[in-house]
């Protein structure tokens, strides 16, 4: 990847977890997320990477996936502790963040796999079947 497209990637992510951060409002949290996969979206029209649509796909589903379950008017029957999943969505975004900000990762590539692995638990979680798996102990946020 082109270093002007990295730093713009870790520019935005950077601005995007530090305002998850500071948020308390699960809302706005999930509009600063959206900044994962609107900047992969919009830097892939210049280059193609496939991590980045890898970033892409995932955070969209993620996002889709949280927003879907926050309309659902029974949503607080769910045994997910919410406050506890929007802090691991802050922390794995920044590390995608502190990811992007490195120099070079082509060796270190782990980390973001792990975060976007960590990431889909979190959709997961928040599944009928992952918030039964959840409430059993078996999926651990």
């Amino acid at each position: 990847m082109r270093k002007e497209f990295r730093q713009r990637l870790a520019t935005e992510f950077r601005y995007a977890a530090t305002k998850m951060e500071e948020s308390k409002d699960a809302s706005k949290k999930l509009f600063y997320f959206s900044v994962f996969f609107g900047e992969a979206q919009r830097e892939l029209n210049w280059e193609w990477d496939r991590d980045l649509v890898l970033i892409l796909s995932l955070t969209q589903y993620v996002h889709t996936q949280i927003s879907a379950t926050m309309q659902i008017p029974t949503m607080s029957v769910l045994p997910i502790d919410w406050e506890l999943a929007f802090d691991k969505l802050t922390q794995f975004a920044s590390v995608l963040a502190s990811y992007y900000e490195k120099e070079e990762n082509d060796g270190n590539k782990q980390e973001m796999y792990q975060a976007l692995g960590r990431l889909a638990e979190i959709a997961y979680a928040i599944s009928g079947n992952g918030s039964y798996l959840y409430e059993k102990g078996i999926l651990k946020l």
